[in-house]
C-alpha cells in the first residue's frame, strides 16, 4: 500500500528503516513449549470446580470434561484410519515426542496396552464410533462444529477400558486445527479434561507481505507461515512491494532457483494448512487491452500454478490514477470510471483465461487503484458494475491505515465495490502493524477498533505486518484471534498470551519482553494506543511523591534497571529472531534506562546537597541522552536515522529532571 496514510493516518510521517532478520522461529517455538497457556478459566457458573485451560484463538464453546488428564508421556496409540490427514498425524507425533510419550501410529485399535493412552484423529465419520464411546456422539455443539468448514471437535474421557482424547475434523483443515489446540492442553505430560467445539467466524484469515522496503527473507516467511498455522488462520499471501518480479519486472518469469524457494513456501503453507496465495501486480505498465499483456499475465500465474498455487490476487493499488496507454485511451477513454471499466475488462479476461479455465482455483481476488474509503464514487460504481461478481475486492477501511473498522462501513463499501443490490465480497487488507510508513518506529499494541461482529459483513482479514518479521508475531496472533472469534476477542488479553508464547518460561524474560513492547505501544496518535503507560505511570507516581517531597516509589528504579538488561534479557526469548529485529531499539531502549537511573542519582544527591555527585550524574544523564537519540539505524533510502520509542515520556522525564538540577 502507499507509504503515505491518508485521513486519520497522515498525522505523522516517519523515515524509513532496514529490516534486521535472524532466528528460526520453528525450532524456538519447539524450545519454548507450545504447552503454556496464558491463564485458566473455571468452568463452573461460579468461578469454582474444575479448569479450562485458556486457547487462543478463543474457542466457540469450551467446557470441562469429566475424568482424569489423558497421558501423553507414556505409550500413545495414535488411531489414524487411511486417509488421515498427515499435516495432523505428523503434528500429533510431534507433540507426543514433546510431552515424553512414545507414539505408535495404528489404523484401528485392538486390544490395547493397559497402561497406554489413545488419540483418535479423524472426520466426523471416521470419528463416529470414539465420540460414541466417550458418549458424546449426540452432543449438539460437536455436531454443530462438525457441519461447519474447519470447524472440529475434541474431547478426552475413556475408551477401550485407557484415557482416550478424540479429535475430529469437519475436515482436514479443522483435524489440523484440533490439533493446535491440543497443543495447549497439555500440562505436566497429560491432557487437560475438556470437551472443545469450535470454528472460525471469518473463511480468510491470514498474513499479506505487502509492504514497501526489505521484503522478509526466506527463512522468516517458512516461521510466519508455521507460525500463522499454529494460531489457526490459513492464508499467506505473497505481495512484497519490493520484489521486482511481481510489480517492475512483473512479465518476467522466475528462474529456477526462484521457483525452488517458493516450492518451499508453498509446501510449507500446505504442510501448516494455510493457503498460499500469490499476488501479481502489473499495473505500473499495463496496457489492459493489449493481448500480448493479457498473455503475459497469464503465463506468469500459470507458472504458480503448475508449482501448486491455487490461489491469485492482481493488486491495481498505488498506481496512476488515469487510463494510461494509447490502447487504452481508444479502447475505453479517459476518466477515472473509465480506468475502473479498463481494469475490470482485464481482470475479467484473466478470470476467463485463467481462473476459470484451471482446475481448482479460489476465486480471483484484486485491489483496487481506489482501495479504501466506502463511499460511492464514479471508479467504484462502475468497477461494481463491469467487475464479474465472482472477483473478491481487497479493502483497507475508510483509511489507507484505518483506526476504526466498523460493520457498518463494510456494508457500505460492499455496496460501492458491487451493487447495491449485489454486495461485493470484501477481504479487508488491514494495514497494521506495517511500518513502512514510519519505519523508524515499531507497532507493538495490541490490534484495536475492529468491530467484533465484522464477519458478519466480510469474507475476511489479512493482516500487513511490519518490515520486522518477528517483531510482527504478537500481531498476527491477535489477528488470529480476532478473525477466528471476534466476539470474544480482548486486546489485552490476547496479546498477554502472544508475549507469553514468544517470550518463553523465564519470567525476567517476560518482564523484559513487557517493559519493551511498553515502549512500542504509541500507533498513528491513537488515543487507544497511549504511548509507553507503564512507564507513563511510573513517571507520573515519582514526580508526584518528589513534588510533595516524600520518597519516590522505587518501580520507576527498577524499570530503569529493567531497561538497561533488555540486551541481555531479550535473545533469552523463545523466539530470539524478536530481538534481533528489535536491536537498535533494544539498544536505545537500554541508553535511556541508564539514562533514568543516573538522573534519579542525580537528584537525590542534589536533594541531599552533594553537588559533586549531581555533577557527575548530570553529566552521565547528558550522555546517555545522546546515545540513546543517535541515528543508529540503517535505512533504505534516508540515510541512518534515530530509533524511536516511548520518546516522549523518557526525554520529557530526562529533561525535566535535567531542569531540576542545573549545571554548575
Amino acid at each position: 500500500m502507499n507509504r503515505t496514510p491518508v485521513g486519520t493516518g497522515t498525522k505523522r510521517r516517519r523515515s524509513v528503516l532496514l529490516l534486521v532478520v535472524a532466528g528460526a522461529l520453528t525450532a524456538a517455538l519447539v524450545v519454548a513449549g507450545w504447552f503454556v497457556v496464558s491463564r485458566d478459566r473455571r468452568g463452573g457458573p461460579d468461578g469454582q470446580g474444575p479448569q479450562v485451560p485458556s486457547v487462543f484463538p478463543v474457542p466457540q464453546h469450551a467446557r470441562p470434561g469429566t475424568g482424569s488428564p489423558v497421558p501423553l508421556n507414556g505409550h500413545v496409540y495414535i488411531v489414524a484410519p487411511s486417509g488421515t490427514d498427515q499435516a495432523s498425524v505428523a503434528a500429533l507425533q510431534e507433540l507426543v515426542a514433546g510431552a515424553g510419550g512414545t507414539g505408535e501410529a495404528v489404523a484401528a485399535l485392538n486390544n490395547p496396552r493397559e497402561d497406554a493412552s489413545a488419540v483418535y484423529l479423524g472426520t466426523a465419520a471416521t470419528s463416529a464410533s470414539a465420540l460414541k464411546a466417550l458418549r458424546i456422539d449426540g452432543d449438539a455443539e460437536i455436531q454443530d462444529a462438525l457441519g461447519r468448514t474447519e470447524g472440529y471437535a475434541l474431547a478426552t474421557g475413556q475408551s477401550s477400558g485407557i484415557p482416550t482424547a478424540v479429535l475430529a475434523g469437519k475436515d482436514g483443515d479443522g483435524l489440523f486445527h484440533a490439533v493446535q489446540t491440543l497443543r495447549q492442553l497439555i500440562k505436566g505430560g497429560s491432557v487437560s479434561p475438556v470437551r472443545i467445539s469450535d470454528w472460525p467466524l471469518m473463511e480468510t484469515r491470514g498474513v499479506i507481505e505487502g509492504f514497501y522496503g526489505t521484503p522478509w527473507s526466506h527463512q522468516a516467511r517458512l516461521d510466519a507461515i508455521a507460525f500463522a498455522g499454529r494460531q489457526k488462520m490459513n492464508t499467506y499471501i505473497y505481495s512484497p512491494k519490493d520484489d521486482p518480479l511481481l510489480r517492475d519486472k512483473w512479465r518476467a518469469l522466475y528462474s529456477n532457483q526462484e521457483l525452488q524457494q517458493l516450492q518451499e513456501l508453498i509446501d510449507a503453507a500446505a504442510t501448516n494448512h494455510i493457503r498460499f496465495t500469490y499476488a501479481l501486480s502489473p499495473g505500473i505498465d499495463v496496457c489492459y487491452s493489449r493481448p500480448s499483456d493479457l498473455d503475459d499475465a497469464v503465463a506468469k500465474l500459470d507458472s504458480l500454478y503448475s508449482l501448486g498455487v491455487r490461489s491469485f490476487v492482481i493488486p491495481l493499488d498505488d498506481i496512476a490514477t488515469k487510463v494510461q496507454c494509447a490502447e487504452d485511451l481508444r479502447e475505453f477513454g479517459s476518466g477515472q470510471a473509465n480506468l475502473a471499466k479498463a481494469q475490470a475488462s482485464f481482470l475479467n479476461d484473466v478470470n476467463e483465461r485463467f481462473i476459470s479455465a484451471r482446475e481448482g482455483v479460489l476465486p480471483l481476488e484484486t485491489v483496487p487503484t481506489f482501495y479504501n474509503g466506502s463511499s460511492s464514487t464514479p471508479y467504484k460504481r462502475e468497477l461494481g458494475k463491469a467487475l464479474n461478481p465472482e472477483i473478491v475486492v481487497q479493502w483497507t477501511g475508510e483509511d489507507v491505515v484505518s483506526h476504526r473498522i466498523t460493520q457498518e462501513s463494510a456494508e457500505t463499501a460492499a455496496r460501492s465495490y458491487g451493487t447495491p443490490s449485489s454486495p461485493r465480497t470484501l477481504v479487508v487488507w488491514d494495514n497494521y502493524p506495517v511500518n513502512d510508513f514510519s519505519q523508524d518506529h515499531l507497532f507493538l499494541a495490541p490490534v484495536i477498533g475492529r468491530d467484533a461482529n465484522l464477519y458478519q459483513s466480510i469474507h475476511g482479514i489479512v493482516t500487513n505486518p511490519m518490515i520486522e518479521p518477528y517483531l510482527s508475531l504478537p500481531a498476527i496472533f491477535n489477528y488470529a484471534d480476532l478473525t477466528w472469534n471476534g466476539p470474544a476477542y480482548d486486546p489485552a488479553t490476547s496479546m498477554g498470551a502472544a508475549l507469553s508464547l514468544l517470550a518463553g518460561p523465564d519470567p525476567e524474560v517476560n518482564a523484559a519482553v513487557r517493559a519493551f513492547v511498553d515502549l512500542n505501544q504509541d500507533w498513528q496518535d491513537d488515543e487507544l494506543t497511549p504511548s509507553a503507560p507503564g512507564l507513563r505511570r511510573d513517571i507520573d507516581r515519582f514526580w508526584a511523591d518528589y513534588d510533595a517531597g516524600g520518597s519516590p516509589s522505587g518501580d520507576l528504579k527498577a524499570r530503569a534497571g529493567l531497561l538497561q538488561r533488555l540486551p541481555e534479557l531479550l535473545p533469552r526469548m523463545a523466539v530470539p529472531g524478536f530481538a534481533t529485529d528489535a536491536t537498535q531499539w533494544v539498544a536505545a531502549a537500554a541508553s535511556y534506562g541508564r539514562g533514568v537511573e543516573e538522573a534519579l542519582d542525580m537528584l537525590e544527591a542534589a536533594k541531599r546537597g552533594d553537588t559533586q555527585t549531581a555533577a557527575e550524574a548530570r553529566r552521565n544523564v547528558q550522555s546517555a541522552l545522546t546515545a540513546a537519540t543517535a541515528k543508529t539505524q540503517p535505512t533504505l533510502d534516508l540515510g541512518v536515522v534515530v530509533p524511536v520509542l516511548g520518546d516522549n515520556e523518557l526525554k520529557g522525564f530526562l529533561e525535566r529532571a535535567l531542569q531540576q538540577v542545573p549545571a554548575s
